[in-house]
């Protein structure tokens, strides 16, 4: 008989299984939504204007709202926090679903109820990375962020075949319903899970002001150099190789590799990289958590380089499959080191500020990287992103704190800057 495969020790927390449970369903949900809303905008009779318009509201209030949601999330249970964000967001999935079902929505209607679904994400988002930290073990959070990073990057790969197959057989809103069911799964998987006593950030009473709450976080947040220094370069990724992936990608497919099942291939490998870079962050506990992700998330570089030339297709998709193992191994021990050097009642705060440094850039990047090509050429702009992709490795190990720091077996830091006065500390260098 061959050898049972080993669940993971982290899936024994009670907890955390509820939580990776429901995340694993409204990830896939959250798949299918681009996919939908793409079809019921066209189905509505507008073109690819209205569809930007509509996404944009589901990304818009992410960005002005985070760090109030760090703000909320640091001062109650975010376990409730959450399940609460779930709801609106099935409120808000199902409203769509029921409207363009019935032939009663609009363009005006799916901007108002993305703006709503939006809102409650900026919420959820840092509750869920605080929420971690809370119920698992520290010598368990490369597990819990592995599997959360793995049933993510399979959700994405599966999830535009499911809305087709949702669209055809049904309709676009039959998909947005499907979204909602898996936000009630979610919720009713979180209310499930019991609250544990070291989880609390305190009596509301003992909260800060709002703007006091602000600053307290952005001091957590500049204090570690490792920090700001990895969310920095993640800005300079999302300002330049991300999209020079997503915009560029596709136009030197259609001029030089046959077309969009060229690229569809080339984003299928850049997906199974993804799943891969999960499954080894999940088995593999490195020493220094930052250190083991310098070199494969470099390695990002060789799929620009190589739509810089261009390659043929199998190079270009082969380059993509190991980005995508870099930048998956990235973002679980990245959260890790989150989760395990900073105090959990700031860590919302903390983490909102990371999502916002880190993501902000992104829409900008994809509004200038089409015009900065078109005056210069596609090909030097794939080739910066790509040199810079790099040569990033050695810019990040020059970083002392960030090649240094390791992984631990105990609590998250109990200092907390946030215990010096604010007016005070503003003047003490990071």
């Amino acid at each position: 008989m061959g050898r049972r495969p080993r669940i993971p020790e982290v899936l024994h927390n009670r907890n955390y299984a509820l939580y990776w449970t429901g995340q694993s369903l409204s990830i896939l949900g959250d798949a299918i939504v681009p996919v939908a809303l793409a079809f019921a905008v066209l189905d509505l009779g507008r073109g690819a204007g209205a569809l930007g318009l509509v996404l944009a509201a589901g990304i818009v209030p992410g960005v002005l709202l985070v760090l109030v949601g760090g703000v909320v999330a640091d001062r109650i249970e975010r376990r409730r926090l959450m399940v609460v964000c779930d709801l609106v967001r099935f409120g808000s999935q199902a409203a769509q679903g029921v409207m363009l079902w019935t032939g009663h929505a609009t363009l005006l209607s799916l901007v108002l109820l993305q703006l709503v679904w939006g809102t409650a994400a900026a919420f959820f988002r840092p509750a869920s990375t605080g929420l971690v930290a809370e119920w698992v073990e520290p010598d368990r959070l490369h597990q819990a962020n592995g599997l959360v990073g793995l049933s993510d990057n399979l959700a994405y790969t599966v999830g535009p075949a499911v809305a087709g197959v949702l669209i055809a057989v049904f309709s676009p809103g039959s998909a947005l319903l499907a979204d909602a069911l898996t936000f009630g799964a979610s919720a009713l998987a979180l209310s499930l899970a019991r609250p544990l006593a070291r989880g609390t950030a305190g009596p509301a009473e003992a909260s800060p002001p709002m703007l006091r709450g602000l600053a307290e976080g952005w001091q957590e947040f500049r204090s570690r150099t490792w920090l700001w220094s990895m969310v920095l370069w993640a800005a300079t990724f999302h300002l330049l190789a991300l999209p020079s992936v997503l915009v560029l990608g596709p136009a030197v497919a259609k001029a030089d590799l046959g077309g969009a099942s060229a690229w569809a291939a080339v984003a299928a490998c850049s997906g199974l990289g993804a799943v891969v870079g999960g499954v080894i962050a999940l088995r593999y506990r490195p020493r220094f958590l930052l250190r083991a992700t310098f070199v494969p998330l470099g390695l990002y570089g060789l799929q620009l380089v190589a739509l810089a030339v261009p390659a043929s297709t199998a190079v270009v998709a082969g380059a993509a499959l190991v980005g995508g193992v870099g930048v998956a191994m990235f973002n679980v021990y990245f959260y890790t080191a989150m989760q395990q050097h900073i105090p959990l009642p700031v860590m919302s705060r903390v983490a909102s500020y990371e999502w916002l440094g880190s993501i902000a850039l992104l829409p900008v990047g994809q509004a200038l990287v089409g015009p900065v090509a078109a005056a210069t050429s596609v090909q030097g702009v794939l080739l910066v992103a790509g040199g810079w992709m790099l040569v990033s490795p050695v810019v990040l190990y020059l970083i002392r704190s960030a090649r240094e720091l390791r992984a631990v077996d105990g609590a998250p830091e109990a200092e907390s800057v946030a215990a010096v006065p604010v007016v005070a500390a503003a003047g003490e260098p990071a």
